[in-house]
């Protein structure tokens, strides 16, 4: 298959290194929250979905595969990126809710400038 034929089956979008899952949720005495910089991000991706008129999947079983570049040496868990960027996905709209994810592959990336995230989103 030729990234041509691919592009009709799947949406490839570069997002801003998405913030950590232990600085995106916050608990307080009523409840969990996003903090600011999770809500930040959010409308980032947002504006991205906007820009490139991404794909709908609305209520599809996906297969999401995730390439996280930090942004210096510094150790990370990539894991811990993927939750602010797959509910990041969902509040644009790509898809309904991110339990339809049936299939996830996450990879680390090299270091980019400030960091970065790409995703591919397909049907399952």
């Amino acid at each position: 298959m030729t990234d041509q034929s691919l592009s009709g089956l799947a949406q490839f979008l570069t997002l801003p290194l998405p913030p950590s899952v232990n600085c995106y949720w916050r608990k307080s005495p009523r409840g969990m929250y996003i903090t600011a910089a999770g809500k930040t991000f959010r409308q980032r991706v947002a504006e991205i979905v906007a820009e490139h008129n991404a794909m709908k999947f609305g209520d599809a079983r996906l297969f999401v595969a995730m390439r996280v570049c930090a942004r210096d040496k510094r150790r990370m868990d990539v894991d811990n990126f993927a939750k602010a960027a797959l509910d990041a996905l969902t509040h644009a709209g790509v898809y309904d809710d991110d339990s339809q994810i049936d299939d996830l592959f996450i990879t680390r990336g090299p270091i980019v400038k400030g960091g970065e995230c790409t995703v591919m989103i397909a049907r399952a």
